[in-house]
């Protein structure tokens, strides 16, 4: 990873525009990449933030300032829920910057401001899912969006797919692409071909995805999602973490693979061990974490791994390959 006095030198990715690597400290992304497309006229755009932290915010800022760029005459575009990708654009906010989320999206992140509301729905998610209560309360006090958000959400218009920003020589359509998060959106630039793409689509790791409260298929809707992106026929993403995904469209067909795999996987926990929790099939699936155990998981990581078991499991009930009842999944039969 790169140190901080490197991260404070943007990086022009394409022309006019630039990547502000923005440090999570004792994350596993390690950092997430802030989007600037300054403009000499008119508005700046930046594209998601950071944690609500100084290490994040001393290097953005820094960036910013090496950049020329005027937060008064910015548009900050955030492209979801997530911590490190909206909580330090508040502090854009009070510098005069105008913020833009999606708006079913941003009804979502003020609802959670109400941390018992929070803690209630971690409760009910874990205890469904098997985890202990001791489980339930330390992953709910090691969660980014408690320890590194704003305790209230600052001032946000809402956006729908279909708003356009104007930066440079770009101008940006924002696209729907639910999964990851139930409502994210990518930023779209047709003439060339640009896709900034939030946690969509990452390259050399996956995306979470994880089971929302109220949303029957997160996997299913990041699988259509994935589907509709490959339509735009993008030749550049630009994630929100690691480097630049040069060919898109082998990227999208790799990341529908490893969910296909990852299905089948799931599909033979579910047939060997018959009907379990989401933590019993969670504690056999493979995972890239350095853990000899599935009790020496990192506790935050052992909730994320629950999440995506869940929605693996989701998928496969709403598409008639598992069943679940009292909260134990099982395998059903192919139809003939």
């Amino acid at each position: 990873m790169n140190g901080p006095e490197t991260m404070n030198t943007p990086e022009e990715v394409l022309p006019g525009i630039f990547r502000v690597e923005v440090p999570l400290p004792g994350s596993p992304l390690k950092s997430i990449n802030s989007w600037v497309i300054p403009s000499a006229e008119g508005r700046n755009l930046v594209v998601d933030t950071g944690m609500l932290r100084s290490e994040c915010a001393t290097v953005l800022l820094a960036g910013l300032a090496a950049l020329e760029v005027d937060p008064g005459r910015t548009d900050v575009f955030i492209t979801h829920i997530h911590a490190d990708h909206s909580a330090l654009a508040g502090v854009l906010a009070v510098r005069g910057a105008t913020l833009h989320m999606e708006h079913a999206e941003l009804a979502l992140l003020r609802d959670f401001e109400d941390r018992e509301r929070f803690f209630a729905i971690m409760g009910e998610l874990g205890r469904r899912a098997g985890l202990s209560e001791d489980e339930i309360l330390g992953a709910a006090r090691l969660h980014p969006g408690v320890k590194y958000s704003p305790p209230k959400t600052p001032p946000i218009e809402p956006v729908e797919a279909g708003s356009t920003f104007a930066a440079g020589r770009y101008r940006f359509t924002a696209v729907s692409t639910p999964g990851h998060s139930p409502n994210h959106l990518c930023l779209w630039e047709p003439e060339h071909r640009i896709l900034i793409s939030g946690d969509h689509i990452l390259g050399d790791i996956t995306p979470n995805i994880t089971s929302w409260p109220g949303v029957e298929d997160s996997l299913g809707d990041y699988l259509s999602s994935l589907e509709e992106t490959r339509k735009l026929g993008a030749r550049i993403a630009l994630p929100g973490h690691r480097t630049p995904i040069r060919d898109v469209a082998a990227r999208i067909t790799e990341l529908q693979v490893h969910h296909e795999e990852r299905l089948a996987e799931v599909l033979r926990i579910l047939a060997s061990g018959g009907p379990q929790n989401v933590c019993s099939v969670a504690s056999q699936m493979t995972w890239d974490i350095q853990a000899e155990t599935w009790e020496a998981f990192p506790l935050a990581q052992k909730w994320f791994a629950c999440g995506e078991a869940a929605a693996h499991l989701d998928h496969l009930v709403v598409t008639g390959r598992a069943r679940v009842e009292d909260d134990l999944y099982s395998v059903l039969p192919p139809t003939r």
